[in-house]
């Protein structure tokens, strides 16, 4: 698969709107691939702690659960643009696994409603307004999520750049101009923390299948891990050890050698590429 470079088009998408749908990013053998690994671990996950009372699973920190994970790591079809649209000093700040099974029939249509929310923890409570863009998630989709009322994403397209919370009617389960994203397994979509989102209830008789890779400045801590397994670093790339969270110096994180930032360089060929194209 060759590498992607962000359009015009893209950035001014992304811009205006707070993300950005590829679609195709996985073929179909890599599906499969990612969702009999998803389904291996949701079944050893249920059969320890059960489902959630609105028959959701997630696992946190995914990735050290499969090594098959690491390959999304730098996935060409869509780590390049979070590359584009941000930088070279950026590092993996979370790996999720979601899925989520048909929710229950009594379950109201609202019950998402006061679950709108910006990425983040805490930060969007306790940082100054405007935001300013702090990481960028990937979603890879691993089930069909072509018709509504699947337990899709909902964005509020544009959001990323209010102050304060999306207007929403009293009683009304989503924001003015909320939408719920369809999309076919297989596809991505990229967006980036400050963008108010949420979930809908999935009235399907599926489980949806997700897996999320969110990409931060490396000045920022990671959401779900404190540092990566010794031997996992050791056994991958440099540019895969700074994705991960490692640094060669110790004040790597906020003044980078090129030990430490690896990726400046790849960008740097990447980009020469590009101009030679």
């Amino acid at each position: 698969m060759s590498q992607v470079y962000l359009t015009d088009e893209q950035r001014a998408a992304f811009e205006r709107d707070g993300f950005l749908v590829v679609p195709n990013a996985l073929p179909p053998d890599q599906v499969e691939r990612f969702a009999a690994i998803a389904d291996r671990l949701y079944d050893e996950g249920i059969a320890r702690n059960g489902l959630s009372a609105v028959h959701h699973w997630h696992l946190r920190n995914c990735l050290v659960a499969d090594d098959a994970f690491i390959d999304l790591l730098d996935w060409p079809a869509t780590f390049p643009l979070v590359l584009d649209l941000m930088n070279w000093n950026i590092h993996l700040v979370t790996s999720h696994l979601i899925m989520r099974a048909p929710t229950p029939p009594d379950t109201p249509d609202d019950w998402k409603a006061t679950g709108w929310h910006r990425d983040g923890g805490t930060s969007p409570q306790e940082m100054q307004e405007p935001h300013p863009r702090l990481f960028i998630k990937i979603a890879y989709w691993l089930s069909d999520l072509s018709e509504p009322g699947r337990g899709a994403i909902r964005f509020v397209p544009g959001s990323h750049r209010l102050v304060g919370r999306p207007a929403q009617a009293p009683g009304a389960p989503d924001p003015y101009g909320a939408v719920e994203l369809t999309a076919r397994a297989g596809d991505a979509v990229l967006f980036e923390q400050r963008l108010w989102h949420a979930v809908g209830p999935n009235r399907s008789q599926m489980v949806r299948k997700s897996l999320f890779f969110g990409y931060g400045y490396r000045w920022l801590r990671p959401m779900d891990y404190v540092t990566m397994p010794g031997e996992l670093l050791a056994r991958v790339n440099p540019v895969r050890r700074q994705l991960l969270g490692d640094a060669a110096t110790q004040l790597g994180y906020y003044l980078p050698t090129d030990a430490d930032v690896p990726l400046r360089a790849w960008q740097q060929e990447r980009a020469a590429r590009k101009t030679e194209a």
